[in-house]
């Protein structure tokens, strides 16, 4: 699940469609904190993100948080599970 910009969209094929649908073409994340810890007994982690973003040909960077829980798939490697972002504005 993805949560962006408090619009919830479920699935992979509607994630990729939120995401594709967006009025920008580059985009640019500069990465200010990031945290992470173990968040379940599965070995699942839980990661917040601060940042700015600099979108299309802007000189001015917007600033964002993202929280997201990262699920091992049984294969080596993880996968999103859940995902939350924020754009801050003032």
């Amino acid at each position: 699940m993805l949560t962006f910009e408090s619009s919830p969209v479920q699935g992979t094929s509607g994630i990729v469609e939120k995401l594709v649908s967006l009025p920008f073409q580059k985009i640019k994340h500069q990465v200010k904190t990031l945290d992470a810890q173990p968040s379940n007994e599965q070995g699942g982690i839980i990661v917040m993100v601060t940042g700015a973003l600099l979108v299309d040909e802007e000189e001015r960077a917007m600033n964002y948080t993202q929280v997201f829980q990262l699920l091992p798939d049984g294969a080596g490697s993880y996968f999103v599970f859940n995902d939350m972002f924020k754009l801050i504005y003032g």
